[in-house]
């Protein structure tokens, strides 16, 4: 039989991101379904309730935080509710990002093409991807360090890997998430022994945007080799792996994870 007690984050605690969104949902599942209690850290408010229900549907413990992690105090108090509540932070999944604006409760911003873009939708990009994964990071690194052990997972895109055939729209989005991906590598050495931190890149993931329609989703089956596109399930799974101490030997890793498109 199977030694699957390396998956396993039983008593241990993680902060999900963007945890009240699809990709957010689908790590904070999967961390409870291995034991761990969990933060959902996420705005606007109304999406925390539904991700707390489905920790504690599966066992877990969990603790909702509406947070601006782009805003520094925000992500303070964050780690202070965090350490209160559970008294430890043994994973952060920096999941919270995004190509525009989806809560008005962070940054507004619109994308475009580069050279349509506005500077303050520009930045807006970076805000919201780039320096909330760097607060968030360095705000639990000092706890993990004391603790000796601890894991950070970044989310960030193939579209951060070069793509040119993307939509023109979408390239400060593009350039933000290979700033997450080049701040993983980073992180991993400056921040080991005792913090591992992985890069997950997701492909296309068919998460639900309210009051927005995905063209992207047409048609894309044909050009991924799996023949479908991907659910905040697949990239959950690979969250937990790199969560766990499975991964015990991996770090500073960017994993894609698009099903060969």
């Amino acid at each position: 039989m199977a030694d699957l007690t390396r998956f396993s984050l039983e008593g241990l605690t993680a902060i999900v991101t963007g945890g009240g969104g699809g990709i957010g949902r689908g790590c904070a599942r999967a961390f409870a379904r291995a034991g761990a209690n969990v933060v959902i850290a996420s705005v606007p408010p109304e999406e925390i309730p539904p991700a707390v229900a489905e920790v504690e549907e599966v066992g877990g413990q969990a603790l909702g935080v509406a947070v601006d992690v782009s805003k520094s105090d925000q992500v303070a108090e964050m780690v202070k509710r965090s350490m209160e509540w559970f008294g430890r932070i043994d994973i952060l999944a920096n999941v919270a990002g995004g190509s525009f604006s989806r809560s008005s409760y962070t940054a507004q911003f619109q994308r475009a093409p580069l050279a349509e873009l506005s500077e303050e939708d520009f930045m807006g990009v970076f805000e919201i991807n780039v320096k909330s994964t760097f607060l968030c990071s360095k705000a639990v690194y000092p706890i993990m360090k004391a603790r000796g052990k601890g894991v950070i997972i970044n989310i960030g895109s193939s579209a951060g890997r070069g793509n040119p055939t993307m939509s023109a729209e979408m390239g400060a989005y593009a350039a933000a998430k290979a700033a997450v991906i080049n701040l993983t590598v980073n992180m991993a050495h400056q921040w080991g022994p005792e913090v591992r931190v992985n890069c997950i890149a997701p492909g296309l993931i068919n998460t639900p945007r309210v009051g927005y329609d995905r063209p992207d989703l047409e048609g894309a089956t044909k050009r991924i080799a799996v023949g479908r596109v991907g659910h905040a399930d697949d990239i959950g799974g690979v969250a937990l792996f790199l969560a766990s101490e499975a991964a015990g030997f991996v770090n500073g890793a960017i994993l894609d994870v698009h099903g060969g498109s």
